[in-house]
C-alpha cells in the first residue's frame, strides 16, 4: 500500500509530535512528579509544601463535608480534623493509591464520625448547602424534567437515601469520579460502590412522577 512504510504517516505520530493521549499522560505524570516532591517537603515539615498540597483539593473536600452532614458548623470541624489527620498521616501514605483518593477517604471517614456522634443521627437541615449545582447530576439529567424540576425533586430524593448512598452519588455524579477511586474513598469494593449508586439512581427515578 503506497506510503505504508514512511514513518510519518504512521498513526499517532506526525512530525515526531505524540498524539493528545500521549500529552495527557506526560503532563499527568508531570502532575504526579510536583505532587510528589510537595508530599516529601511537606513530610519534611516544609509548611508551604503542604499548603500547596491542600489547596488543591480544599474547596472539593468542604463540598464533600457539607453534602454529607449539611451543617456548616459540623463542616467547617471535620475540615479542620480531616486536614490536621492529612498532615500527621502523610508519612504514612504509601503511595498505592493516588493523593486525590487518600485525602478523600480521611474525610469521609471524618464525616461519618462526626454523623455518628449526632443525638439520634439527626436529620440533615436541608436549608444548608442546598446548591443549584445539585442540577448537575447525572441521575437528574436521565429524567426529561426542566432544570428547575430536576433541582428540586431530585434534591429531595437524595435527602431520602441513606448516607451511603448520598456519598457515592455526589462523589460520582457531581465530583466525577470512577467507581474504583469512590471504593478507595470509602473502604468498599468497587461492586458495592455501584450497587449504591445504581440502587440510589433507581430509588429516585421510582419516587419521580414524570
Amino acid at each position: 500500500m503506497e506510503g505504508a512504510g514512511r514513518p510519518e504517516l504512521l498513526i499517532g505520530w506526525q512530525n515526531g509530535r505524540p498524539i493528545p493521549g500521549e500529552k495527557r499522560k506526560k503532563r499527568m505524570n508531570e502532575l504526579k512528579k510536583i505532587e510528589n516532591e510537595l508530599i516529601n517537603k511537606a513530610v519534611k515539615g516544609d509548611g508551604k509544601a503542604f499548603d500547596k498540597l491542600i489547596r488543591k483539593y480544599d474547596r472539593q473536600i468542604m463540598n464533600l463535608l457539607l453534602n454529607i452532614l449539611k451543617n456548616e458548623d459540623d463542616a467547617s470541624d471535620a475540615y479542620q480534623n480531616t486536614f490536621i489527620k492529612v498532615y500527621n498521616s502523610l508519612g504514612q501514605f504509601n503511595r498505592e493509591s493516588s493523593f486525590y483518593t487518600w485525602v478523600y477517604r480521611i474525610a469521609v471517614n471524618t464525616a461519618y464520625s462526626f454523623y455518628s456522634k449526632r443525638p439520634d443521627h439527626a436529620e440533615f437541615d436541608e436549608e444548608i448547602h442546598s446548591s443549584k449545582e445539585t442540577q448537575d447530576f447525572q441521575i437528574a439529567g436521565e429524567l426529561e424534567l426542566s432544570d428547575e424540576e430536576k433541582r428540586e425533586m431530585v434534591k429531595k430524593e437524595i435527602e431520602k437515601l441513606s448516607l451511603q448512598q448520598k456519598t457515592v452519588v455526589y462523589m460520582k455524579s457531581f465530583e466525577g469520579m470512577k467507581f474504583k477511586e469512590i471504593a478507595e474513598a470509602m473502604s468498599l469494593n468497587e461492586g458495592t460502590v455501584k450497587k449504591y449508586f445504581f440502587r440510589a439512581v433507581e430509588n429516585i427515578k421510582n419516587n419521580i412522577e414524570i
